[in-house]
């Protein structure tokens, strides 16, 4: 194993030229004082069974105290056949990971419906909460990186096969070369101020940058992560950092420019409303809204003549700042009820004539997605104020959030919403978008992170008016409000 105990230790340099003879190494996020007492005594895949646990944790998707579910396919995946007793067992004796289980029948779970959960001891959890994390890598070659590159390959073919349009994208990301030099200042600016933007920059964001550098200097051995589950696209690029994406350069020795999508769920979600409202959709939302996928809807010139809140909403979205116009609602919210007179009553409320945004558009962009899209209506208690706010001036789509909710069988019920508007984005980005860039530029590079399009420097003026137009064609939003422009 290569060890990554400082921030400032080399990852392993790609092979030169041709095709890989070897696996590529493997790079893992493992608790300082599990590596310091089990570095010699575990093998590969246990090591990387709790990198599994401590990434999870590390992107927020699961909760610090809560067990993972992990089917036995996926495990035999990443850890060879009969994980569990090979692999697993050893961890559990060792005191490093527990298992669920109740009282009354064991480890718990359920056939076919609720695989085996996982954790990692309350000791190493605190450690990926308190970022006393360590990085190393596992040699190239490996059993375990064999087994991995094998995963990623067949990822990859089963996505392009799934979609044939992937395969221009596979191949422009494969042709990529990676400035090592640039990306090297980026790490040394980050460490110097201790600061990744405004974010703290730590052990944890130390070590994904080694992984990110390494993964984005392989692209051209064809050995990367590339992976489309019917909705989305997510590559090694996708995953890297955004800095560290400004490092790579296409085949005329250009970097790129990222041009994003202002407010992109909020765009597509407003083509799903205005789908609902044209069709009379008052139920089976999710099967009828997926049904319009691949169609052009003008969203924007219906909303010019409409003064409901369906209108007020997309012209929110599409000409001003959607998220200060949430956060300047919840000033204005009131819930209680003045008496005007026998017959009537109103609510009443008082704000400054100008609440100043204090918050960060970022941080509230994602509390906004958070508390309004994808949770609010499956709380009964402490909804926030904006999230109330909101749902009394956009009633007719807080009707659609709510009916998509309590339709949905699956276990979040947020995921059919998600997989509507990811659908919506996937098809303009994917197809629509990058078509139209085709169109114009067919022997140029371009790849895409989800609601942005990464496009040569030189090209990038040009590329933006593609876009834009494109854009007006699919919705009718005029190219001239530039809803896509350089973030």
């Amino acid at each position: 194993m290569m060890n990554i105990v400082n921030t400032s230790s080399p990852s392993p340099s790609p092979d030169p030229g041709g095709r890989q003879e070897k696996a590529t190494a493997v790079a893992m996020y493992i608790p300082r004082s599990y590596y310091n007492k089990f570095k010699s005594v575990h093998t590969n895949e246990q090591f990387y069974f709790v990198h599994i646990l401590a990434k999870r944790m590390l992107e927020h998707k699961v909760k610090d105290h809560e067990f993972q579910s992990l089917k036995i396919e996926y495990l035999s995946r990443q850890l060879g056949s009969m994980p569990r007793e090979r692999q697993i067992q050893r961890l559990i004796d060792d005191g490093v990971v527990e298992v669920q289980s109740s009282r009354s029948s064991g480890e718990s779970y359920q056939v076919r419906s609720r695989s085996k959960a996982y954790r990692l001891k309350e000791v190493y959890r605190n450690e990926v909460i308190q970022d006393k994390l360590i990085g190393f890598w596992a040699e190239k070659g490996t059993a375990l990186s064999r087994r991995l590159k094998r995963n990623r390959m067949r990822m990859s073919e089963a996505s392009l096969n799934t979609c044939p349009m992937l395969i221009r994208e596979f191949k422009w990301i494969q042709g990529l070369l990676f400035d090592e030099a640039k990306a090297n200042s980026y790490q040394d600016q980050f460490e110097s101020t201790g600061l990744r933007g405004s974010a703290v920059y730590n052990r944890y964001s130390a070590i994904r940058l080694e992984y990110d550098k390494h993964a984005l200097g392989n692209l051209t051995q064809g050995d990367f992560y590339f992976k489309y589950n019917g909705t989305r696209l997510t590559t090694a690029i996708t995953s890297a950092m955004r800095e560290l994406r400004t490092c790579l350069i296409d085949g005329r020795g250009n970097y790129f420019t990222e041009l994003d999508l202002r407010s992109s769920q909020l765009v597509f979600i407003c083509k799903a409303l205005q789908v609902c409202s044209d069709n009379g959709i008052v139920e089976n939302y999710f099967n009828e809204l997926m049904s319009f996928v691949t169609d052009d809807i003008d969203i924007y010139s219906s909303a010019v003549n409409r003064y409901d809140d369906i209108g007020a909403f997309i012209r929110q979205v599409t000409n001003d700042d959607i998220y200060r116009e949430i956060y300047h609602l919840q000033f204005l919210h009131q819930e209680d009820w003045i008496q005007i007179n026998e017959q009537e009553s109103v609510k009443s409320a008082s704000t400054k004539a100008d609440p100043r945004f204090t918050s960060r558009r970022s941080d509230f962009k994602k509390t906004v997605l958070k508390d309004i899209l994808f949770n609010y209506y499956t709380r009964k208690l402490n909804i926030p104020k904006f999230a109330k706010a909101f749902a009394e001036a956009y009633p007719q789509l807080d009707h659609l959030l709510r009916g998509m909710a309590n339709e949905s069988t699956k276990r979040k019920k947020s995921a059919d919403l998600a997989q509507v508007t990811q659908s919506y984005e996937a098809h303009f980005f994917h197809g629509v978008g990058l078509d139209a860039l085709v169109r114009v530029y067919p022997d140029r590079e371009f790849y895409i992170v989800h609601d942005s399009v990464g496009v040569p420097e030189d090209i990038a003026e040009e590329c933006q008016q593609i876009l834009n137009e494109a854009l007006e064609r699919h919705l009718g939003i005029p190219a001239g409000l530039k809803l896509i422009s350089a973030d």
